[in-house]
């Protein structure tokens, strides 16, 4: 009901509400938050002591209020006085309840923009403070590389100096199958360094060949037993646990790469690819191979959904010397595509890495923080990067005694150590 339009009724003659009009009565109870009730009783209280006054001192002033009937400027915010028939002052208070109801709702959304406002700030304060800790971490590690290696090296006649604002990623991709020989599980089917320059937001990936022979540290029983030179995919089967096997194998990376520092490491699990890739809807690609039991067709536009994604990445035709290579080639063209749809789709939502980051987290071991991966997000964004550079290390592949090997041109290597991690000095 309408408080206020009620005890209105009652302050003018409380024996005329058997009187009222059932629909009047109803048109008048129009529900009102509490507040506006207690003002209603206030107002009603008020408008029967009025009432009541103006009937003592009425007569005595009847001349006074003749020559006071000129029309006076209608106040909607004042109750029409008591003289004013009932039908009146029940429209004047509809009037007067729409005008409040219409204020409150203003009043509530502001309220509830001003509270989504403050939570707002507060994500943003949350995520800047986590890519300003990111930032502190990754200088960090900058600043041991330039211990590490120095400022400036000579090759080839000319002095090149090192980019000082270097992050480095071993992007490892990891097999649990039980290898060829049934030796060992656990392998590193991909290998990769994605060397992101934090200062031009400039990225590279460089891949290293699964069968690239490489010192391989070894344990035996848990303690180190030295190094021998093996494939690089057999590195990761060496580690206690999926962070140490990645540890090892970021360490093999960075001597191939002439002791550059790779201090983080991100590993999935082949388990992962399916579901990840269906995460960010299909990646769409021009397959660099026909892969059977999928819809690749080579040089066919297509988009890799479930397990045709698994596949794609991961079959290779064992009867062939330079499978490897040819799977490395087709890894290469997978990783493109999937950076380019994820980093176009961040520029209109941000919220897309971290998404991206929680997903993978149930199929990768990461040494790679929330904080770091923020920090190296957002400078890709500030700088537009949509995709990135990937080369792969150049060599030869031979057939070993059992297995095949790749022999990396180590002109190749130094070059393009050259290439991504120093610039020349005049």
């Amino acid at each position: 009901m309408n408080p206020r339009g009620k005890h209105f009724i009652d302050a003018v003659d409380p024996d005329e509400n058997s009187q009222e009009n059932t629909s009047q009565q109803q048109v008048s109870d129009v529900a009102e938050p509490a507040s506006a009730q207690q003002g209603a009783d206030v107002d009603s209280a008020s408008d029967t002591q009025n009432g009541a006054s103006s009937k003592t001192v009425g007569q005595a002033e009847t001349s006074a209020q003749v020559a006071d009937d000129a029309p006076q400027p209608a106040d909607e915010t004042e109750w029409p006085s008591l003289d004013e028939a009932p039908p009146q002052r029940r429209r004047r208070s509809q009037e007067s309840i729409k005008r409040i109801k219409r204020r409150r709702r203003i009043r509530t959304l502001v309220i509830v923009l001003l509270v989504i406002g403050a939570i707002a700030a507060a994500g943003w304060g949350f995520v800047n403070h986590s890519v300003s800790q990111g930032k502190k971490k990754i200088e960090e590690k900058t600043e041991k590389v330039i211990k590490a290696k120095g400022d400036t090296i000579t090759y080839n006649g000319k002095k090149y100096a090192l980019n000082k604002h270097m992050a480095t990623v071993a992007f490892i991709g990891f097999d649990n199958r039980a290898s060829d020989d049934g030796a060992k599980e656990g392998q590193s089917d991909t290998v990769m360094v994605v060397a992101l320059n934090t200062d031009t937001g400039e990225a590279r990936g460089i891949v290293i060949p699964r069968d690239s022979m490489v010192a391989v540290d070894t344990y035996a029983g848990g303690s180190f037993s030295g190094q021998v030179t093996e494939q690089l995919c057999l590195q990761f089967a060496y580690g206690t646990d999926g962070d140490n096997s990645s540890q090892l194998t970021a360490a093999a990376a960075s001597r191939v790469l002439d002791n550059i520092p790779v201090d983080y490491y991100y590993t999935l699990n082949i388990e992962g690819v399916a579901p990840i890739n269906d995460s960010i809807g299909g990646v769409t690609l021009v397959p660099t191979q026909t892969v059977p039991g999928t819809a690749a067709v080579e040089g066919q536009e297509t988009t890799l959904f479930g397990i045709s994604a698994e596949k794609y990445v991961q079959w290779r035709d064992t009867t062939e010397l330079t499978s490897s290579l040819d799977r490395t080639a087709r890894q290469v063209s997978y990783v493109q595509a999937f950076a380019a749809k994820v980093l176009n789709s961040a520029k209109s939502n941000p919220a897309v890495l971290i998404n991206l980051y929680q997903t993978m987290g149930d199929y990768t071991w990461t040494n790679l923080g929330l904080d770091e991966f923020s920090y190296l997000a957002t400078t890709m964004l500030e700088h537009g990067l949509t995709s990135f550079d990937v080369v792969t290390l150049q060599g030869t592949m031979q057939q070993g005694d059992t297995f095949a090997e790749f022999y990396l041109d180590q002109d190749n290597v130094k070059q393009t150590v050259v290439d991504t991690f120093y610039h020349p000095v005049d």
